[in-house]
């Protein structure tokens, strides 16, 4: 099977634990050269600027507990 090269791309996600803003997801996919539709998808980054900045230990801490990073 034959892939394009990937590609990165940001979305909004569900809301931030603390504030409730929709976080700013980094998206990394990978397209099939044969097919129009997506073969995989993983997120790279979660992000709040407003908690990143002003929480960070917070931040930190809550993006541990609910997605295994920060």
């Amino acid at each position: 099977m034959c892939t394009l090269p990937p590609m990165n791309t940001t979305r909004y996600g569900e809301p931030c634990p603390l504030c409730r803003t929709p976080l700013l997801l980094d998206v990394l996919q990978v397209r099939s050269a044969r097919s129009a539709f997506l073969t995989a998808e993983r997120v790279t980054l979660r992000r709040c600027p407003g908690c990143q900045t002003v929480r960070s230990e917070q931040w930190t801490e809550v993006m541990r507990s609910h997605y295994g990073d920060c």
